[in-house]
Parts: C-alpha cells; structure tokens; sequence
C-alpha cells in the first residue's frame, strides 16, 4: 500500500487499463470444443444442448435442466409455466435487474416489491408477508451477488400461502445452502450464463426443477408451443401444431458447447473467485466506512459479486468513490439502481423512492469491485490499494 495521491485529486491512474468489474475466462479447451460442435451436424439445438442440460441438473442434483437464451427468458418461461398472469400478484425484491421482476411482467402479472434483510440484501421474508394478499400466487427471491436469501423462511412463507417460487439464482451457480446446490430448492430456480457470471454460454440461461408438468410446460414454450407429436403424426410425419403462444428461446450446441467445457472448470473458479475475496476481506474490513459483503449463513456461495457498501465514515459518498476507481481504471459498477426508482415500474406501478427505507439505505452505499477468476494479483492489488489511496486521502484531509 502506498499513500499517493488518488488521480481524481490530482495524481496519476494507478493502472494505464481498465480493469472491468466481471469478465469471462476462455481458454484453448472452450475454443476446441466450440470448433468440435461447429464441426459437427447441429449448430443450432441438438444433442450437445441435451448434454449441456444433462450435467447441469447432475450438478444442481435435480430432474430437470431446460436451456434458454438467457436468465431474462428463462425467468419468463418459469412465470409463464407456473401460471402467472392477469390480475395475479408475484412478490420479488426491488434491489435487482429488472429481468427478476418479468418474471411478473412479461406474463401480464404485477410485481409488488418486499423490502430486503440488509444483512443478506436479499428478500425479507417478514416484508414478504406484509406484501401477502388474496392475490398473490409467486414469490421470486433473488439471491443478491451469490449470497443466498432466507431459503428456510421464504419457503415457510410459500407454504403458508401456497405460493409458487421462483428462485432467481442467475448469480448463485456454484453454490451451496445446507450443503444443496443452489437451485435445487422448489418450485423452480433460474441461471444466467451472460459473460460475467459464473460460467458463461456467452448468452443464455437455464430453467432448473424437480417438477415433471413444470418442466415440460418450459420446454413446450422454448419453442413455440408446439406439439412435435400429435394424433396423426405417425401417418402424416409433417404434422406438426402449435397449441399456444410460445416462444423461440432455443440456444445452439454451440453455446452449449461452451458451456460444458466451462463446467469443467467450475472448480477453479470458484477457488479463484474465493481466494480474490479472501484478500478483499482481510484488506478492506478495517477500513472506516467500508461495509464488506455479509458473511454466509449456512451456505457456501459462490459469489457473482463483490459489493461492498461505502459509508459516511469514509469520508467521501459512493458518487466520489465510483468517480475516484474509474479515474484510476478500477472499472467498479452498481448492482442496483432499485427498481422502484425506474420510471417503467413508477409510471405502470405506482412505485416511487422512498418506500423500500432498507433497500434504499443498502442501495446509497452500494459499489462492486472487480472480481473475476480472469484477474491476476496485481490486478487484485490495484484494486485494494486503490480503495486504501482513497480513504487516506480523506482521513488526511
């Protein structure tokens, strides 16, 4: 660590290039094996599709593992499958993308917003409650940055309601609760594989359950409702139908390809990823006004992201801290502007800032570092003492 001056008041740039907040890690195994599927007979959804699924629900430990395009389509497939729709309400947390909250919405049901445990940053499974009403059928929790949210609770909440659950677990893949896999908790959980998540297929998504009707109702809408096999298929092999309004979410052996071969290297990354926040915790955790990531509770995440929270004892706001990372080519980024705050969800929903008092609190502070297996010690370093630059800089002021 070094006392320099932060470039944002002066100084030079501690990097000469950006260091962004995620990134993906290919190697010469995902080119090979993309080569192989390109090589192959099926380029668009075939076998290598069907294996991708295979040993994804072989890792979650459940019957089944639907492929999608991506964690926003597979969250639409899992709301459409489970039934969500007009005049229904699905309960779901406002500090996320906005793609947790289509779950509702792409399906003409409304989101209504719970506020969050500040601790796991996730649902509040007592905010849930007050949220419950005779029209409530879902609940969507997400869990924030790889921490798991109250599964226990948030299922006694489901029981107590008969409400469907969709765990929106796009930044979970590699985890563990209880010793289970993240995503093999009921009804159904949803993966993103987007380029800075966990595992990549570059875009794409995965619907995961041990529900046969479930499962099968998201595999009929991945690809246009249609009944490949109806009465009088055997005498006329042409005859195909379409039963409703499906969708064309399919993705390519391709991405699946790319997929297995990352897979393979789940293992390390996760240990990449936990050595990267070893060092984040042990640096930044005795800095005045820095909030580290919680610890787990009875959980072994894999982390998606590394938010910490940047507190008045700092010295400056998170608006001066992000200005000062990215002056230094620390790219850092916020996860996320709350969906109450959006002008969709205000305008169609009646949401405004202001009514989630601990989302918005958590929201206020909230920075993420870089954290990605692709990142080398120096690159760890520079963000580390890029942060320490910065509070000394104020504490000295």
């Amino acid at each position: 660590m070094t006392d320099r001056i932060p470039v944002l008041y002066g100084g030079k740039p501690i990097r000469d290039e950006v260091l962004g907040y995620g990134s993906q890690s290919i190697t010469d195994h995902e080119r090979q094996a993309v080569i192989e599927a390109l090589e192959g007979d099926y380029i668009t959804r075939g076998p290598t599709v069907e294996e991708f699924e295979e040993r994804v629900a072989e890792l979650v430990g459940v019957e089944h593992a639907i492929a999608t395009t991506s964690g926003t389509t597979a969250l639409h497939l899992a709301g459409d499958a489970a039934g969500f729709g007009p005049s229904d309400e699905v309960i779901t947390t406002p500090l996320t993308f906005a793609s947790t909250a289509h779950a509702a919405t792409y399906n003409d049901a409304t989101p209504v917003f719970a506020d969050i445990d500040p601790h796991r940053r996730t649902l509040d499974p007592d905010a849930v409650r007050e949220q419950v009403t005779d029209d409530t059928v879902g609940l969507v929790p997400m869990h924030y940055a790889g921490h798991p949210a109250d599964i226990e609770e948030l299922l006694e909440v489901a029981d107590e309601h008969d409400l469907t659950v969709i765990w929106d677990a796009c930044h979970a893949f590699g985890g563990s609760w209880r010793g289970e896999a993240i995503g093999a908790q009921r009804d159904m959980a949803v993966f993103s594989f987007h380029p800075v998540k966990n595992v990549t297929t570059g875009e794409g998504g995965m619907v995961v359950t041990d529900d046969d009707e479930l499962a099968e109702r998201c595999r009929r809408l991945r690809s246009f409702d249609m009944e490949y096999s109806p009465d009088g298929h055997d005498d006329e092999p042409w005859f195909q139908v379409t039963e409703g309004v499906g969708y064309n979410y399919n993705v390519t052996d391709l991405q699946a390809a790319l997929g297995l071969a990352q897979l393979d290297r789940l293992e390390d990354f996760k240990q990449r990823r936990d050595e990267i926040i070893a060092q984040y915790d042990e640096a930044l955790a005795g800095i005045d006004g820095i909030r580290t990531p919680p610890e787990p509770l009875e959980s072994d995440p894999m982390y998606h992201l590394y938010a910490i929270e940047v507190c008045e004892a700092f010295g400056c706001d998170r608006k001066e801290f992000v200005n000062a990372m990215h002056a230094e080519n620390i790219g850092v980024q916020v996860h996320y502007v709350p969906l109450h705050y959006h002008p969709h969800f205000q305008e169609e929903f009646g949401y405004e800032p202001g009514q989630f008092p601990e989302t918005d609190r958590v929201y206020d502070g909230l920075v993420s570092l870089p954290l990605h297996a692709e990142m080398t010690e120096e690159d760890v370093s520079d963000v580390i003492d890029s942060v320490n630059n910065l509070g000394i800089y104020h504490s000295q002021r």
